[in-house]
């Protein structure tokens, strides 16, 4: 198989490794920012072994492979590209697999890892939101994603398969007992179980066409209700905010310091960005990496009456596409809190764009395009991908993405913000810092050219 060539893989790969599927040898990436950074692990080799079986199975019984796959939380895209990578070299050319992860990394890895389109596509979305339906859905479930969400994995993945369709998932060994549970609550016909020393997988398919049980799953429109976590009123330097919290995404009992910091980094210069804000009439606001959104909704709820007079458009970006909607959703939210004091731009401007990405730089021109232009405001938290340097990458995102005169605030760990601003470009200027308790924000701006420097002071 011959992978892309993809900045990706040079900026976060961590390690190649080769492993053999059905005679084949394959050679993936590996990344330290993803699951399974050093190996395959030994959850997706049992169920490649089990999928392996069921291939020939088929075969001896001249039976036909599936047309449509899922890959369902397909990581750095194992389970997808050995199945295609198969398909291919076995003449099966009628066949489309769809990957997805909710991780913007995992979707690039598993796109340069993988087989080219229109056979094979990545794409950055919750599990099993495409409507399919699908011949097979396999996966390796995140045990992370949260009990409410596995149980509807379940559920809708059954109402997803095409009629003779089928389940191949893999679980670590404490939860499958609960996992077969929900298999046979919704009435499914269980066809394998396969016990590994960690993990279990099973396979499993639609109910039988004469069961009538309440429980039995329908096909319907993807629901954002099993990810809901917590509804509550937080708080942030004295200002209130109402925020819905999803599983899959940190943060969902309290802000993380690092958004309190930098709270506080930003009040302690109130006139600076109150008069920064005075001063625009169209802001484009990039957040990037902010969890649940509390520092978002923080943000436009303290500095509400300035942003009235603003058409101001947000932009969220970062890898987590739950992270992302959970972002959307809360700030959508805050529309109801809006007063007729507040311009219709002001309240269209709760609506923003969400742009899946990995750090700006490779993500620069999605953002852009999201905002149409370039940021006089930008807010980043990033999650620095272990035993990489991503700093350089960063400063040539802010090139691009900053306007002359723009403020750029960037919190992190002390040692990496740090290492951050030991890499500052020519022509930006710190302007504020504030450290506490391991923790860093940093705030810069953009040189203006010499005949308009000190415009925004």
């Amino acid at each position: 198989m011959t992978k892309h060539t993809c900045p990706v893989l040079e900026a976060y790969g961590s390690k190649t490794v080769a492993m053999r599927f059905k005679g084949m040898d394959i050679t993936l990436t590996l990344s330290h920012g993803l699951f399974s950074s050093y190996d395959v692990d030994s959850g997706t080799r049992l169920l490649l072994r089990v999928l392996s079986n069921h291939i020939d199975k088929l075969k001896s019984a001249a039976f036909s492979l599936p047309h449509q796959v899922l890959d369902a939380g397909s990581g750095t895209g194992v389970i997808g590209i050995a199945l295609g990578s198969y398909f291919q070299k076995a003449g099966h050319e009628n066949f489309v697999i769809r990957a997805q992860d909710r991780d913007e990394l995992a979707r690039q890895f598993t796109a340069c890892n993988g087989l080219r389109e229109p056979r094979f596509s990545a794409h950055t979305e919750p599990l099993l939101y495409d409507p399919g339906p699908y011949d097979w859905i396999v996966s390796n479930i995140p045990a992370k994603a949260g009990l409410p969400v596995l149980e509807y994995f379940v559920r809708r993945s059954l109402a997803l398969l095409e009629e003779a369709g089928q389940v191949f998932v893999v679980i670590v060994e404490p939860l499958a007992e609960t996992f077969k549970g929900w298999i046979l609550k919704y009435g499914a016909e269980l066809v394998e179980e396969t016990a590994g020393p960690e993990h279990r997988v099973f396979v499993y398919g639609k109910p039988p066409a004469q069961q009538d049980a309440a429980e039995v799953p329908v096909k319907e429109a993807f629901s954002w209700e099993a990810y809901k976590r917590i509804l509550g009123t937080y708080q942030i330097k004295d200002t209130e905010y109402t925020l819905q919290s999803l599983h899959g995404v940190e943060d969902f009992d309290q802000p993380h310091y690092i958004h309190e910091l930098m709270a506080a980094l930003i009040l302690k210069l109130p006139h600076q960005m109150k008069s920064f804000l005075a001063q625009r009439e169209h802001l484009p606001i990039l957040f990037f990496e902010v969890g649940q959104g509390h520092f978002p909704l923080w943000f436009v709820t303290n500095f509400s009456q300035e942003l009235a007079r603003i058409s101001f458009i947000p932009v969220i970006g970062g890898r987590n596409i739950l992270s992302l909607t959970a972002t959307k959703q809360n700030l959508e939210n805050l529309k109801g809190s809006f007063t007729e004091n507040h311009t219709d731009q002001a309240i269209r401007g709760l609506s923003p764009t969400i742009v899946p990405s990995v750090d700006p730089d490779l993500s620069a021109d999605e953002l852009l395009k999201a905002s149409g232009g370039p940021f006089p405001l930008i807010f980043l938290f990033p999650d620095p991908v272990p035993k990489t340097d991503p700093w350089p990458s960063y400063w040539t995102g802010l090139e691009k993405l900053a306007v002359p005169g723009g403020l750029i605030f960037i919190g992190l760990s002390a040692t990496e913000a740090e290492r951050f601003d030991r890499q500052k470009r020519k022509g930006f200027q710190r302007i504020g810092e504030l450290k506490r308790q391991g923790w860093k924000v940093l705030a810069y701006q953009k040189i203006e050219p010499i005949s308009k420097v000190g415009h925004y002071s």
